[in-house]
């Protein structure tokens, strides 16, 4: 297949939500590999049949081919020119009756450099590894380095920020990972956990019994080792989770709305409030607050699962849910002026960032504003 073909199928595929896993990471390896020049003819080309097909106003997409490509009157966008591609690693704004293609990652004209700077007093640093290890009374603060100690009557040993136990007694541990954190570690059966930030996963050292239980408050994303005779069960507040091999990710934080359960291979069981319902791949199990569950087919379950890919992927997500993930990952507080909207946005973006360039990405819409000032992000219409 030509290669500038392939490039542009990818793409597409992209927009309509269609790319496989695999697909996915065959475009961001051209992305990353690209000189530039042929993968801005290669998205000229696809928006001209873009916007022929959805009968799309020149004028305007003409406007939001430059937004992606880049002009110096509107958005410069810098290199690697991956960046430059809006199509694949889009920020894409749905507010107030028109849509808007942002880069992942971009410069500012000098003008609006300026203002920024003087909304923005500080900057702050994405989450990193960090997480503490309890036992009772007893605690082990983490970090990405490799170290090894006894807790417990148990040595632990942490290996690229993989938390595992050795000459095992039974013990229950609590791991909990603070706001601008995340975590991982394998469990003694050999499943594998992650943790993202603001969660807390109580576990034993050592399965003993006829079933591997855990419980989980936050969000974690399990891949669980096989093991017919004994069922891996996950308690959170609202549901349970019964698997005997599988992936899967939960989504249980106590201020972060419903309780939801996405599965990505294999088979699961969940109980919740009384009702049960076994999910096949790509089907989400959601409770709310109030006992209401519902099944979600075809759920999109690269947005369940972005952040431990890296990522923030909201998809029609509501300006507060954003807010509310971005205060857990850069350990921030939100306030809000009068007069904010509940927009929803549609963006790809980096967890790697600073917080600044992802206000500022949010900030191209026209539609909301920011300003940063210690540790405090003031949303502002």
């Amino acid at each position: 297949m030509d290669t500038n073909f392939r490039k542009q199928d990818l793409l597409r595929k992209y927009l309509d939500n269609e790319c496989s896993s695999s697909e996915m990471k065959e475009l961001f390896d051209y992305l990353k590999s690209d000189d530039g020049e042929s993968y801005e003819g290669v998205m000229r080309d696809l928006w001209d049949k873009i916007t022929a097909e959805r009968k799309l106003e020149k004028r305007k997409a003409d406007r939001l081919l430059k937004k992606v490509v880049g002009t110096k009157k509107l958005v410069m966008l810098p290199s690697p020119v991956w960046y430059r591609l809006a199509a694949a690693v889009l920020a894409l704004a749905i507010a107030t009756g028109g849509i808007f293609l942002l880069s992942h990652k971009h410069k500012q004209t000098p003008a609006i450099a300026k203002n920024t700077a003087n909304l923005y007093k500080n900057d702050i640093k994405p989450g990193s590894p960090q997480a503490i290890l309890q036992v009772g009374n007893t605690q082990v603060t983490l970090n990405k380095s490799d170290t090894s100690f006894t807790l417990a009557g148990n040595v632990v040993h942490v290996n690229s920020g993989n938390i595992k136990i050795a000459d095992v007694k039974p013990v229950n541990y609590t791991l909990i990972v603070p706001r601008g954190g995340e975590y991982s570690l394998i469990l003694s059966d050999g499943t594998k956990v992650w943790l993202n930030a603001a969660s807390k996963l109580t576990y034993p050292s050592l399965f003993s019994n006829a079933d591997r239980e855990v419980s989980l408050e936050g969000e974690a994303y399990f891949e669980v080792e096989k093991d017919g005779s004994h069922p891996f069960i996950v308690h959170t507040k609202e549901q349970t989770i019964k698997v005997l091999g599988t992936e899967f990710n939960v989504h249980a934080y106590p201020d972060g709305g419903n309780c939801i359960t996405t599965l990505v291979k294999g088979k699961v069981q969940v109980n919740s409030f009384g009702k049960e319902m076994v999910l096949e791949p790509d089907q989400q199990a959601i409770s709310d607050k109030d006992g209401e569950v519902a099944l979600q087919k075809n759920a999109d379950v690269k947005e369940s699962i972005a952040w431990k890919n890296g990522y923030f992927q909201f998809d029609n997500t509501n300006l507060h849910e954003i807010m509310r993930q971005l205060s857990r990952w850069y350990n921030v507080s939100v306030t809000y002026e009068d007069g904010v909207k509940p927009n929803e946005f549609m963006a790809i973006i980096s967890r790697n960032n600073n917080i600044s360039q992802i206000l500022n990405i949010l900030e191209e819409t026209g539609v909301v504003h920011f300003q940063i000032t210690g540790n405090e992000v003031t949303v502002m219409p």
